[in-house]
């Protein structure tokens, strides 16, 4: 089921990577939509490029991408693009950035896509059909300890105001986990919970183009998504929770310690 949504999904996908590839490393023209949280042409040309192949295969349906806009994902078939993720990293040439592809059917996700664009893995999932990396199927950790466990990150674009709300927060689950990576791209951090690198992410303040494609990668790989108050995660929530499932319980604990004031 869904397998043509899947391809289509991979084909835009790859449609943006191939943008931001090309223009990887050079001189950019970078601008500021809010204090913290920059955009390139390339944000906007990689988009475009994604949404043309979306817009051939499926014309009738709906889109919601970051630098666009566009409909409510709550009904209906609606595609959630985000052509470059990881941003900064990107004006900085750090190698870690990625295209996310999905596509929600009545407000749950149906096919999703994750490209880690400079190192080429092609992370891809339908509903009730699994998830892949490239033609290899894949899944989340079997680790049972939070104390043994690597965990992901990230900070919202307010992180210059609320910054010292959002250290003391991970203060919490550092004392806890092995260790703690923010590494930029919440794409890819889903994606690496779903292949088994991380066995838990949460972070606050994501846009539903942020998550839409990560939450079916986790769910298919055997993980579990919720808000960070435990409940079902739903694309817009103030704060998110990924993990293998065996430490979720345990991890949703550690960062409901301290949540940021402003977080509801």
């Amino acid at each position: 089921m869904y397998q043509k949504e899947v391809w289509v999904a991979l084909k835009a996908a790859r449609a943006g990577a191939a943008v931001v590839r090309q223009a990887f490393g050079t001189n950019l023209d970078t601008r500021f939509k809010s204090d913290a949280n920059p955009v390139t042409d390339i944000d906007h040309a990689a988009e475009e490029h994604a949404l043309n192949v979306i817009h051939n295969h499926f014309p009738d349906d709906s889109v919601l991408a970051e630098e666009s806009g566009g409909a409510a994902w709550e009904s209906g078939r609606v595609w959630l693009v985000d052509s470059l993720d990881g941003t900064v990293n990107f004006i900085h040439a750090v190698p870690h950035v990625s295209v996310s592809v999905a596509l929600w059917c009545d407000g749950r996700p149906a096919a999703a896509v994750v490209i880690d664009v400079m190192r080429g893995e092609e992370l891809t999932a339908s509903k009730g059909g699994g998830v892949f990396s490239g033609s290899n199927p894949i899944a989340v950790s079997t680790q049972l300890e939070l104390s043994h466990s690597l965990i992901a990150t990230g900070f919202a674009y307010d992180r210059n105001v609320h910054g010292r709300a959002y250290a003391d927060n991970m203060g919490h689950v550092l004392t806890r986990a092995q260790g703690i990576r923010r590494l930029g791209s919440s794409a890819l951090d889903f994606g690496w919970v779903a292949a088994g690198r991380y066995e838990g992410y949460w972070e606050f303040g994501l846009q539903p183009w942020d998550a839409a494609a990560g939450i079916l990668l986790v769910t298919e790989a055997g993980g579990r998504v919720t808000n960070h108050l435990g409940g079902a995660f739903q694309l817009g929530d103030s704060g998110v929770v990924a993990s293998n499932g065996w430490i979720h319980d345990d991890l949703l604990a550690a960062v409901q310690i301290a949540p940021p004031d402003h977080i509801k």
